[in-house]
């Protein structure tokens, strides 16, 4: 069996160009070996300190073209050595100093969102809700437990107050919709004043007036409310006409016939045959509630107590022999999980038996 190859990263494949050297590992092998051989022909006669200089060098280029560690050459080692020496350890944040202006309401737009959609405020104070929000509902009568027939009546509730028409509920929707652009529009301008107001507390060298600024959102902040007020006005308005109108009629509640429930007959089972041929012992078990019973193991012992066939129910609580059984007396004992069940004994002569109605006690 041929052994698999070992996975190599494909990646970083580099092709063998000079015999079995990949040109890199050619390059440094020269490099070093070139370098110790100039050394050796210039200053080895002269200078004996130079030895150790040129077994180095010619180790280092034989080490980086053949020696990798955890495959990896040396020159990606030696590349992480210096990175992680002259890489910087610690870094500190500094400020640029520059400022940026902040908006107040743009700070405090969601604030300003969920106020608005709260109905109760201390500037716009929540309008009485329409009559349209009221709803009646009439729980239903039980129905008696009688076989017989149904109930006589059914009698229908009504709500007592009138519902509000397409007209009415399309201006008061209009008029909440006012009210909570108005109470958005109060909100933006008190948080106008408060920054504002935050701006001239601050210590300034160039004194700053907000007098026409202040006194222009003052009016508006004014005129908002007045608006507020006449919204709430009509919505209170709206209501109280639609409280005036007549209440509706109640329907007269309507009568049904009386309605007689039949219960069908159920068919008589009739008994079919399980067999055709004779000497063949068949039936079908059933509880105490005339339930078919499943998994019921019925085995026929011989005169001599020998047992001689060994049945089991189906869905039905049917069993029947698949051969016949020489001319005698027979016994037949059932079993069945909290079930008992009499002890049965059958005299073939010859003929097709009919099904045995077997129950438990």
């Amino acid at each position: 069996m041929d052994v698999h190859p070992i996975p190599q990263n494909v990646t970083s494949f580099q092709f063998k160009l000079v015999g079995d050297m990949t040109l890199k590992q050619f390059m440094y092998l020269a490099g070093g070996l070139g370098i110790a051989y100039f050394l050796f022909v210039l200053f080895a006669h002269d200078y004996p300190l130079v030895w150790p200089f040129i077994i180095v060098i010619a180790l280092l280029g034989i080490g980086f073209a053949f020696l990798p560690i955890e495959s990896r050459p040396l020159d990606h080692w030696l590349a992480a050595f210096l990175k992680a020496v002259y890489s910087p350890t610690k870094r500190v944040w500094k400020k640029n100093g520059q400022t940026y202006k902040e908006d107040p309401l743009f700070g405090s737009r969601l604030v300003m969102f969920m106020s608005a959609l709260q109905p109760q405020s201390t500037t716009l104070p929540a309008s009485p809700a329409p009559a349209a929000s009221e709803t009646f509902t009439a729980k239903p009568e039980p129905i008696a437990q009688n076989s017989g027939a149904l109930p006589a009546e059914a009698v229908q509730t009504a709500s007592a107050a009138p519902l509000p028409t397409r007209e009415e509920l399309g201006k008061t929707v209009d008029l909440a919709r006012q009210a909570q652009q108005l109470q958005m529009k109060i909100i933006q301008s008190e948080r106008t004043l408060s920054h504002i107001k935050e701006q001239a507390d601050k210590p300034t060298s160039i004194p700053v007036d907000y007098t026409q600024e202040v006194n222009k959102i003052l009016a508006d902040l004014q005129n908002l409310i007045n608006q507020a007020s006449t919204v709430k006005q009509q919505i209170q308005k709206v209501g109280e006409d639609h409280q005036q109108k007549p209440p509706a009629p109640t329907p007269q509640p309507v009568i049904k016939e009386k309605v007689k429930v039949v219960i069908p007959i159920k068919p008589k089972r009739t008994t079919i045959a399980l067999t055709t041929f004779p000497n063949v012992i068949n039936g079908i078990v059933k509880d105490a509630q005339n339930n078919y019973l499943e998994g019921a193991v019925s085995v026929i012992f011989d005169k001599e107590g020998l047992p001689v066939r060994a049945l089991k129910t189906n869905k039905l609580g049917q069993f029947t022999g698949s051969t016949p059984l020489p001319n005698g007396t027979y016994t037949l004992e059932l079993e069945k999980d909290n079930f008992s069940f009499d002890v049965l004994q059958i005299e073939l002569t010859g003929g097709v038996l009919p099904p045995l109605l077997i129950t438990a006690k």
